[in-house]
């Protein structure tokens, strides 16, 4: 039985968080410490972040704890009630973490310094205690963050641009029928918009989960492929606006289907991009419109072609952006060769 990826992630953070605040509980009572169970909970609040945001807020902790017996200090001396003094600290803890634009960091520092508060103590002791509370907390979150199926994700993210580019290729080869039979409106992209963000929203949580160099490839991909459909979403106008079909018609849908054929993420669409250039070219040296509707239609013509160059260029800027290590790491995967020639097949038999 297949486990979705969903169910994995569920799992496995399920896992992580358990172990990690136990081990933080235990290790805090194992060496004889204060308030054990803060240890689990600074490390649940750091768990519940990404490896490199639960390693950036981590180092953070650490310096603003001295910001915290501080100012829980000076004001304990001066309040005599608890409550507002607890209160007061935590506005000034508030104001300082959010001028170092650090405010994830408020909570722990809030429990730390409900410590003192309730203790009234501020003994070398003390504060030897609640330092070793944090750094327990966070060292354990640090180790068990690295529990992270990211082979899993990575396959799952290679799914989901097959899913992707499929949807893409088809959507492009009813564009190219309507154009030419004249049908309209186009084929609404928002489903296929949405399934974008999903899958841009899970290549975020790879980048930010991931200690691969270059883990930015799939934000990157999915970026330029939302990009894509925003320059097709204007395709809908030139439909709009399209009464019959000029002789350049068939010419500029054989050329959509041809290029069906070359939108997988490895292919750099040099080719495409002059046959692109060729027909723009051949469309400006054809005989004058001899009526407004000719005038019009032609118009809309280039208006796709024009569409069509932006969304080629998209794709272009996206590779030239990768890096030889990128190429490297991504694209030579036999499965993701198998993808494309699979695609094309289909592609073939849609043809």
């Amino acid at each position: 039985m297949n486990v979705s990826l969903q169910t994995q992630q569920i799992i496995l953070n399920m896992l992580k968080l358990g172990m990690g605040v136990i081990s933080a509980v235990g290790i805090a009572w194992e060496i004889g410490l204060l308030n054990i169970y803060s240890a689990g909970s600074i490390a649940l609040i750091t768990l519940l972040t990404s490896k490199w945001d639960s390693l950036r807020t981590s180092l953070w902790r650490l310096v603003t704890y001295f910001f915290t017996v501080g100012v829980t200090f000076l004001l304990a001396k001066i309040i005599p009630w608890p409550i507002v003094c607890f209160g007061l600290a935590i506005m000034f803890i508030y104001l300082f973490c959010d001028l170092l634009r650090i405010r994830s960091v408020v909570a722990v520092n809030g429990v730390i310094c409900s410590h003192f508060v309730a203790s009234g103590s501020f003994t070398v002791e003390m504060i030897i205690n609640e330092f070793l509370l944090v750094l327990i907390g966070v060292i354990c979150a640090l180790v068990f963050n690295h529990v992270y199926s990211e082979k899993a994700v990575r396959k799952e993210m290679n799914r989901r641009i097959q899913k992707d580019e499929e949807a893409l290729a088809n959507w492009l080869s009813v564009l190219a029928d309507q154009l030419e039979s004249g049908k309209r409106p186009l084929p609404s992209l928002k489903n296929y918009e949405k399934q974008l963000q999903a899958d841009a929203k899970l290549a975020m949580e790879f980048d930010e989960n991931s200690w691969s160099k270059h883990s930015d490839y799939y934000k990157s991909y999915f970026g330029m492929r939302l990009k894509q459909v925003q320059v097709l979403q204007n395709l809908e106008w030139a439909m709009l606006h399209f009464s019959n079909q000029p002789r350049q018609t068939k010419t500029i849908a054989e050329y959509i289907r041809y290029l069906v054929s070359f939108i997988f993420e490895t292919h750099f669409p040099i080719q495409q991009e002059k046959e692109l250039k060729r027909l723009l070219a051949n469309l400006k040296t054809e005989d004058l419109p001899k009526s407004r509707e000719e005038f019009e239609n032609r118009s809309v013509l280039y208006h796709v072609l024009l569409t069509l160059q932006e969304f080629i260029t998209l794709k272009e800027q996206f590779i030239k952006g990768l890096s030889n290590d990128q190429k490297k790491a991504y694209w030579s995967d036999v499965q993701r060769g198998m993808r494309d020639e699979r695609l094309k097949e289909k592609v073939d038999r849609n043809q």
